[in-house]
């Protein structure tokens, strides 16, 4: 009876400890306590996810593709200061999760940090999440205008990038009518397909 009294309180601690290092996670350095509703997620890429529902991950190696996609995409987007942080919210219908779902951007120390759930307000959860984290050491204005640098960037990109396409595409057509030549010439469409490839 002993016995099976010990291997009970083992496994208790056991689950206890599961449950408790689940209620917490690390990333890069800043300890975020999880909202019950988010956890059983999983660690991964500097970040922590569950499923389509709930995200938070640094984005100080590439802010760019981060932050570009939303604030091209966003149906709205407002500036505030939660705690001594300054944060961008973005939300937008999101067909995937039949609903709004909302990215918000913020700054805690030197790093920016990126938490998206699904939803259009930045409610008491994620407001708490962002306000227990280490006050930024990143000023206001150099955060906002970074975020906008980053768009800027981003759609710069972007608009390179439907101009590679489109030029790809007009020299395939060009080539697919040469091909009923005798010898249709390819050296341009082979540059295309190795800039086009290779990039």
């Amino acid at each position: 009876m002993k016995k099976i009294f010990i291997i009970l309180t083992v496994g208790l601690l056991i689950m206890g400890c599961a449950y408790a290092s689940n209620s917490h996670v690390n990333i890069n350095g800043i300890d975020f306590e999880l909202p019950e509703k988010y956890q059983g997620g999983e660690e991964k890429n500097r970040g922590y996810e569950l499923d389509n529902v709930f995200s938070i991950r640094c984005i100080d190696d590439n802010p760019i593709n981060a932050i570009g996609l939303w604030a091209a995409e966003k149906d709205f987007s407002e500036d505030s200061n939660i705690a001594g942080h300054p944060v961008r919210h973005y939300c937008q219908y999101n067909q995937y999760v039949n609903g709004n779902h909302s990215h918000a951007y913020f700054a805690s120390g030197e790093s920016v940090y990126e938490i998206s759930w699904t939803g259009s307000q930045i409610d008491r959860d994620i407001e708490k999440l962002i306000k227990n984290t280490p006050k930024s050491k990143i000023d206001d204005d150099a955060f906002y205008g970074a975020l906008d640098k980053s768009v800027d960037i981003y759609k710069e990109l972007k608009k390179d990038q439907l101009n590679k396409d489109s030029e790809y595409n007009y020299l395939e057509a060009k080539y697919n009518s040469q091909v009923n030549q005798q010898k249709p010439d390819d050296t341009r469409l082979k540059e295309i397909l190795l800039t086009y490839y290779n990039r």
